[in-house]
């Protein structure tokens, strides 16, 4: 068989996912229980990994690799396409909230002692996501030349960025500022942080995904580790006071909003709403940015718009980059506007309008664009 040959280049998204502090652990848990865990972690990364990534129908222009070896796992993906590609890396950072709360609610997260005590040995993951240039091989498979391989500096990168995750603080997973740069107008909010990353940039540009909504979350209640997933975060919703770590907040609001979306039966879509209402109020000194945004949802469907804009502005002065939010912004400041209120929040939704429809029409929708020209139109009507 012939070697592959390099034929040309291609942008593709590129995950590294590693399990924390693997030598504590080996040294815990013992060799032999240590190599079991480790052997769940593989076949539970490749197989949610062909879940989010399956593999291209045409494989001479596309190209998906999952693997997992020793304590890491990859995913790469080749995507020629922009928007495509930008949806790849909100997918990754899905796949990685699933993967981390598959990890987070273990089939077996302690270890038994002599003395019928259990330590907690929850295993958890740090990762990076990158996306860049590489190269690819092709080779001839049945008269066709099909991707089958990718090298490049890239690579390197992308391993680099998971290797900052360690000093990440809040879900530690950190992307590159290519990859984040592609996420503007998501429901995803970013802590930047900046790092050394040795052979690639002295003082990097990184970003660390603090919250955020993930409506995507491909579960299947079919599988029982999924639904072990679901009925522990249906506990913590109920009692939100044993969260132990920040990045759940947003793991159990995204696995409730799944549930509601996908439920036909109004009980359970109101059990879901209420559960995920449930933490979002939980706390008088609540500072978790999604949280919030389901607070002001709360008041939207109220109908209180002026509560529901205090809690968006609350959001936006301390992350003023979300664009997810200002949005809603611009729609709740209209609402008040009609009812000749508050003049401060007309010309707020008009003029915030009016500049993404100049200066950044790219995130909105069509319908967005149809709704923020209206409120331009009206409000220009207004001052005449």
């Amino acid at each position: 068989m012939a070697e592959p040959k390099v034929r040309d280049t291609a942008h593709a998204l590129l995950v590294f996912a590693d399990i924390i502090d693997s030598s504590k652990f080996s040294s815990v848990l013992g060799f032999e229980d240590y190599a079991r865990r480790v052997i769940e972690f593989q076949q539970l990364f490749r197989s949610l990994g062909n879940r989010y990534f399956p593999r291209p129908e045409d494989k001479t222009i596309g190209f998906t690799q999952i693997d997992a070896r020793g304590d890491e796992g990859t995913v790469f993906c080749i995507e020629h396409r922009l928007k495509e590609r930008a949806d790849l890396v909100f997918r990754a950072i899905e796949f990685l909230y699933h993967l981390k709360g598959r990890l987070y609610f273990g089939l077996d997260d302690r270890k038994e002692d002599t003395r019928k005590l259990a330590a907690p040995l929850r295993m958890g993951i740090g990762a990076g996501i990158h996306v860049g240039p590489v190269a690819y091989a092709t080779e001839v498979r049945e008269n066709r030349s099909e991707i089958v391989r990718i090298e490049g500096f890239s690579i390197n990168k992308a391993k680099r960025v998971e290797s900052s995750s360690r000093g990440g603080t809040f879900s530690q997973i950190i992307l590159s500022k290519e990859a984040a740069r592609l996420l503007d107008g998501e429901p995803v909010l970013f802590s930047p942080i900046t790092a050394s990353m040795k052979g690639v940039e002295e003082h990097a540009e990184l970003h660390e995904v603090r919250a955020g909504l993930f409506s995507g979350l491909k579960l299947d209640r079919n599988d029982p580790a999924d639904q072990r997933l679901i009925n522990r975060v249906s506990d913590l919703a109920d009692h939100p006071d044993q969260m132990d770590e920040a990045w759940v907040k947003s793991l159990i609001v995204s696995v409730l909003d799944v549930l509601l979306e996908s439920s036909m039966v109004t009980e359970h879509r109101t059990k879901y709403r209420k559960q995920q209402l449930n933490i979002a109020w939980h706390s008088s000194i609540e500072d978790d940015p999604i949280l919030l945004y389901l607070r002001a949802k709360d008041y939207q469907e109220q109908q209180k718009s002026t509560q529901r804009i205090r809690y968006l502005r609350q959001i936006l002065e301390r992350h003023p980059d979300f664009v997810f939010a200002k949005k809603r912004m611009v729609q709740a400041c209209w609402k008040v506007a009609l009812q000749d209120k508050e003049r401060s929040e007309r010309v707020y939704a008009r003029d915030v309008a009016e500049e993404f429809l100049n200066r950044f029409s790219n995130y909105l929708s069509e319908d967005e664009k149809h709704e923020f020209a209206e409120i331009v139109n009206e409000a220009g009507k207004k001052a005449e």
